[in-house]
């Protein structure tokens, strides 16, 4: 899951977002206190392969974790939404544009190669990286397919609660971070600012200054996407120690569970990490050493977002 690591901050001044305000804490306008930690455990890919959304729906079913993003262009879309229209679930959109993985799985736009044509490489796939996106993307093309994409999930009979980006494509370039913010004023939904790659304080920085400005979004983002680092039959313990250093406020912690199968083995180059992220999630180690944690999801931050832009005086900016 390849991007560029940018320095978010400097992006989002470079955007506009640079403007001081005083501001309640997201977490206070949500009803936690000051120095609660909350935390969101989110399974994304959700559509991309049916062990991936077996495992993830498991791990939902089981109260292991609290929320799901379903990715509009791929194959197990339709199959991903029924399972969460069976369980009356609102869920997130896993906002794509690239495919990492070409012809292994074979995902396009959701609207038609034609009126989206610079979204495409030469070989007919989208683009397999952010990179190649920012360079060859029209922005008006792009936006175009983010809109498509979120509404097909509404076709699809479901409640959006957030947005997300898949390989965290609005980091690429100024133009993407521009189109990527700009969907909660044009949507009513809030997004997840993936700042994994900067020091905490950095996140906490950046997105109370968005925050200030109306755009609703947790304080922190956090993903362990390290295939080197996982081993088949062995348990990875590095979420163990990063649990007990979350900070005070709403953090967002993106994992990839996944089934093992055939299938599986034939499709997901990346399936250890997966089997890895499910071992760990559904076992209950990682729950005890989270059990002084709050949770929530994205319910309360999406009615936030639409009282936002609906004008007035909210609890965010004062």
């Amino acid at each position: 899951m390849p991007f560029p690591l940018r320095h978010m901050l400097a992006a989002l001044l470079a955007a506009g977002f640079a403007q001081s305000a005083s501001a309640t804490a997201l977490s206070e306008c949500l009803g936690f206190a000051p120095k609660d930690k909350v935390l969101i455990v989110n399974a994304d890919d959700i559509g991309m392969h049916p062990d991936l959304d077996r495992a993830a729906f498991a791990l939902l079913d089981r109260q292991k974790i609290q929320d799901l993003s379903i990715m509009p262009p791929t194959p197990n879309f339709a199959a991903a939404a029924k399972m969460a229209r069976d369980r009356k679930l609102a869920i997130g959109v896993h906002l794509t544009l690239t495919n990492e993985w070409q012809d292994k799985q074979p995902w396009g736009s959701v609207l038609p190669k034609a009126e989206v044509p610079s979204l495409y490489n030469p070989q007919g796939r989208l683009w397999a990286t952010t990179q190649e996106v920012a360079k060859h993307a029209d922005p008006v093309e792009v936006k175009k397919e983010l809109l498509a994409q979120i509404a097909k999930v509404r076709a699809a009979g479901l409640t959006i609660t957030h947005l997300d980006a898949h390989m965290v494509f609005w980091a690429a370039s100024p133009a993407l971070l521009k189109i990527y913010t700009e969907l909660p004023r044009e949507t009513g939904i809030p997004i997840v600012m993936q700042g994994f790659f900067m020091p905490v304080a950095k996140q906490l920085e950046a997105t109370r200054q968005m925050q200030a400005e109306g755009i609703v979004t947790p304080d922190a983002y956090f993903m362990h996407y390290n295939p080197d680092q996982r081993k088949p039959g062995q348990r990875y313990a590095g979420y163990d120690s990063w649990i007990t250093t979350l900070p005070a406020g709403i953090s967002h912690l993106a994992i990839h569970p996944a089934e093992d199968s055939p299938s599986s083995r034939t499709s997901i180059a990346d399936l250890v990490l997966r089997l890895s992220d499910f071992e760990v999630w559904n076992g209950a180690a990682i729950q005890q050493l989270g059990k002084d944690l709050k949770h929530t999801d994205y319910h309360a931050m999406r009615a936030l977002q639409e009282k936002v832009n609906a004008g007035g005086k909210h609890c965010l900016s004062r």
